[in-house]
Order: structure tokens, then C-alpha cells, then sequence
């Protein structure tokens, strides 16, 4: 048994990380492929400065929902009032400015109760009085859309106010040293500094705790990808404006729940409760009071996706918020989060909502037909379902095992193969000679037989023959069922193989 080539083994390798790991990078690659398609179609304009920065504004109150809905959905719950409710939060603001002359921190904070009080009763209706949160979130749904025309007085009210200026096309620095904005170039680098000292930092904690490391190519790997991502991002960005407050602000809410969602008990009972809400009430969680604080965080990030839409866009309008919670929970499930809860990272969420905006991003940029954005998608959202059900209990594999395994047994592989077929095809054409043989019995006899009854009553006893099983078939199926449990096994030790285990006896091999 030869050592594999180094580059084989190294395709090997990241192949053992993707197929172990396809749940997370599945919308990585999505979203790649998604950028090399429309980048072909618009002639490269789709990944250009100006187009890359607008996107990720455009993106920026998606997102922020889709934080919120992540958790919605990991709970088992869902919320179809948050994009009417961020539309009204927003108008509620503006207009609490613009017409009602009060100051912008009464507005928000006015606007911070309501959603506080929202929540609250939001989270009561589904927790305690179990009414479910499909209905309970439909009929808010329609409410905030009313408040929302009252608010406004249907019609269209425009800001001027600075803060929400700055806030909706506002971008931190102007500080451009020939075409580079020299603060986003700089935050560039500084995070891609920070990942690789982090990444190496991690390696030595998990070495000193008996941790097991992952493969150095694949730390390698991994740490390059990332940071040439953070390259391309920081570069492309810097060569448009920088850095906008609307992407600041996502940024910032994306990491605090992520933080929040892995590294706090409250954020591991949050999974608790999503992944078996019997078991966890049974271990002490408070059920009732994690759907409450679930629907509270989304009211809040509501608040904030409305007012950054109405910075944005800088007015308010009674045509705010159609969709806006269908796009989060579309960008929640591509993003990984499953609709049976327990599982959904807030990360993947962010990544979603880009695909989504991508998508309609590019169809707009490449001119295509309006009408077919979105056959296009629901086709992405039905595709993501589909692969988080199909992915769901996906087995991991370790294909430089594997390989090393195949070669093992390969005549033990080939014999129990030939075995395999051999007793099929015994079995087969057992079982079609001797239908063959009853049926030519009976035939002679139902055609002699005098009346429909007895005709029948040959039917039916020639339909119990044939589903009868002879002894000779009883043991050829036996024979079938030992020969296909035999390659299953052989099987099963190739696909549970790992490196390690054959690590020793090729050093043993190259020491004799």
C-alpha cells in the first residue's frame, strides 16, 4: 500500500472538509456561483466598486431581520409581522421628527417601547396562551400595516433631518489617498492580521488542552480563503466610499448575536429550546420565557431594520415593509437554519440575505424580464429546503481513510460484489421460473373448469401460489440477505476508515 501523492492527498483532504462540513459552506458556494454568473452577464459591472457597495446598503435591513428571524425559526416559531412592524417603527420616527417637531432620542426611544410591548404581548399569545405564532404574527401583520397608513396618512413624508441622513447614505471616512479610501483599507488589513493571529492563537490553546487539531493544510487553507475575502471586500469597498454606517451597523448586530447565540447560556437555551422543547423544559429551561425574549429580540431589530430602510430610502411611506418578512425568512433558510429548529447560525442568515439580494441585484442589473425575479426566487428558496433536508444527516467521511481502505479491501470488496450479483440473479431467476411453472399449472385448469366460480376460485389459489414462497427460494433469499450484508460491512469499514488508522502501519511499513 503506497503513501498518497501529496496534491491528491491534499484535494483529498479539502474534500473531507466539504463533505463533512456541507451544511455551512453549501451557501458559500451558492453565493460564489451566484457572483461568477451575473459578473459574465453585466460584463463585470455586477462586482464593480460602486454596484458591490450599493448592494451590501441594499442588503443591510434584510439582514438585520434575518438575525432576528434566525433565532424565530430555531425556536420553532415564526414572525409575519416584522415587516410591517419595521415599517411603522420607522414612520413612527420620522414622523415624530419631521411632523411633530419632538427630538430624534424621544422618537427612538418611544418607538423602543412600542416594539418592547409588542414583543412582550407577541410572546405571551404563543407561550402562554399557545395560540400559534403563524396567526398570532399574520394578524399583527395586518395591524401594523393599518397603524402604518395612519401613521403617514398615506402619503409619502420626506426627511432632512442629518441623523438620518448620515445614517441612510452616510459613510464613516472621506479620506482617499488616490482612488483608495485609506480607513477601509486599513480596517482590511488590521482583520486579516487579527485572523491569521486568532487562528494561530487557537491552535496553540486546543494543542496545550489535548485538543485535537484540525489538518495544517486545512487551517492553511481556510485562513487564506478567508483572508483574501476580507481582501477582496475591503478593497473593493475602499475603492467606491468606504465603509457606509448602514454596513457598520449590520456588522456590528451580525457579531454581537453571534456572540450572543455561542458564547452565552441564554443563547445555548435558545438552541435548547428549538432543538426539543419537552426535553428542555424538563432540564429547567423556561420555555415561555425564551419564545418571549426571541420575540422581543425581533421586534427590537425590527426597529432598527425600519429606520435604516427609511434612512436609506429617506422618507417614509405607506408602501413600506411588503415582503420584507418573506426575504428574511428566505434568507434564514438558505442560510442554513432549519425549518424543524435547533439548528441555524446568524452568520449563515447574513450570507443568505446577500444571495437574495444578489439575486435581485443582478437580474436588475442584467436587464432581466421583472416578471421572472420571483419564479427565480422561490426556485433558490425551495432549492435551499430541499438541501438542508437532503443534507441533514449527511455523514462525515475522512476520503484519505477511505482511499487507503478501498485499496485494503479491494479483493474482499470484488469478491463480495461477485457474491452479490451471483445470489441476485439466482434469486431472480428462481422466482421467474417457478412463477413461470405455476402459472402453466393452473392455466390447463382454469381453462377446464366448468363454472365461474371454480374459474375464481383457481385465481385466487394461483395468486396465493405465486406469493407463496417455495423452500428453494426461502434459501436462495437467504443466501441474497447474507451476501448483501456481507458487502455492506466490507462497505461500511471503507466508508468509517480515517487516516490515523492506517497512519501507523505505513510508518511500520517504511521502518521494515
Amino acid at each position: 500500500m503506497k503513501k498518497i501523492n501529496p496534491v491528491y492527498k491534499y484535494f483529498l483532504t479539502m474534500g473531507s472538509m466539504l463533505r463533512t462540513n456541507i451544511r455551512d459552506y453549501g451557501m458559500y458556494i451558492a453565493l460564489g456561483v451566484i457572483f461568477i454568473i451575473f459578473s459574465i452577464m453585466t460584463g463585470g459591472n455586477f462586482l464593480k466598486p460602486n454596484n458591490f457597495t450599493n448592494l451590501l446598503n441594499q442588503t443591510a435591513y434584510v439582514s438585520v431581520l434575518a438575525v432576528g428571524m434566525t433565532l424565530v425559526i430555531v425556536t420553532r416559531q415564526i414572525d409575519l409581522s416584522v415587516g410591517y412592524l419595521g415599517a411603522f417603527l420607522g414612520s413612527y420616527v420620522i414622523v415624530a421628527v419631521e411632523v411633530n417637531g419632538q427630538s430624534l432620542m424621544f422618537g427612538i426611544i418611544s418607538a423602543l417601547l412600542i416594539t418592547l410591548f409588542v414583543g412582550l404581548v407577541k410572546g405571551m399569545l404563543v407561550a402562554k396562551i399557545k395560540i400559534p405564532s403563524f396567526v398570532v404574527t399574520l394578524a399583527g401583520m395586518f395591524i401594523f400595516k393599518g397603524f402604518l397608513m395612519l401613521k403617514t396618512n398615506n402619503r409619502t413624508i420626506p426627511t432632512s433631518n442629518k441623523f438620518f441622513t448620515e445614517l441612510g447614505v452616510g459613510y464613516l471616512t472621506d479620506n482617499t489617498v488616490g482612488t483608495v479610501d485609506l480607513f477601509t483599507a486599513i480596517v482590511g488589513i488590521t482583520l486579516i492580521v487579527l485572523l491569521v493571529m486568532f487562528g494561530i492563537y487557537k491552535r496553540s490553546k486546543n494543542k496545550k488542552l489535548g485538543i485535537p487539531l484540525e489538518k495544517m493544510e486545512l487551517f492553511i487553507t481556510k485562513t487564506i480563503i478567508m483572508a483574501g475575502l476580507i481582501f477582496f471586500i475591503s478593497y473593493t469597498l475602499s475603492r467606491f466610499r468606504g465603509i457606509s454606517y448602514l454596513l457598520l451597523i449590520t456588522a456590528i448586530i451580525v457579531v454581537i448575536y453571534h456572540i450572543f447565540t455561542t458564547q452565552t447560556v441564554l443563547g445555548r437555551r435558545i438552541y435548547a429550546v428549538g432543538g426539543n422543547p419537552e426535553a428542555a423544559e424538563l432540564s429547567g429551561i423556561s420555555v415561555e420565557k425564551i419564545l418571549i425574549i426571541v420575540f422581543i429580540s425581533m421586534g427590537i431589530l425590527a426597529l432598527f431594520s425600519g429606520v435604516m430602510y427609511a434612512s436609506m430610502l429617506q422618507n417614509t411611506s405607506p408602501n413600506h415593509g411588503p415582503f420584507w418578512e418573506l426575504y428574511a425568512i428566505a434568507a434564514a433558510y438558505i442560510g442554513g437554519t432549519s425549518a424543524n429548529g435547533g439548528v441555524g447560525k446568524v452568520v449563515n442568515a447574513f450570507i443568505g440575505s446577500i444571495v437574495i439580494m444578489s439575486l435581485k441585484n443582478g437580474m436588475a442589473l442584467a436587464a432581466v424580464n421583472s416578471n421572472i425575479e420571483p419564479i427565480v426566487l422561490g426556485s433558490v428558496l425551495l432549492l435551499a429546503v430541499i438541501f438542508d433536508v437532503y443534507t441533514r444527516n449527511v455523514r462525515g467521511a475522512d476520503m484519505i481513510g477511505m482511499h487507503y481502505a478501498k485499496l485494503e479491501n479491494k479483493d474482499e470488496l470484488k469478491d463480495a460484489k461477485h457474491k452479490l450479483d451471483e445470489a441476485k440473479h439466482n434469486l431472480e431467476k428462481a422466482k421467474a421460473e417457478e412463477k413461470k411453472q405455476i402459472i402453466a399449472s393452473y392455466k390447463n385448469k382454469i381453462n377446464e373448469a366448468s363454472n365461474k366460480e371454480d374459474k375464481k376460485a383457481l385465481m385466487v389459489e394461483l395468486k396465493r401460489e405465486k406469493d407463496t414462497n417455495s423452500s428453494k427460494i426461502i434459501e436462495l433469499e437467504y443466501e441474497y440477505s447474507s451476501a448483501l450484508g456481507d458487502y455492506n460491512k466490507i462497505k461500511d469499514t471503507i466508508r468509517s476508515a480515517t487516516e490515523d488508522e492506517y497512519s501507523s502501519k505505513l510508518v511500520k511499513k517504511a521502518t521494515n
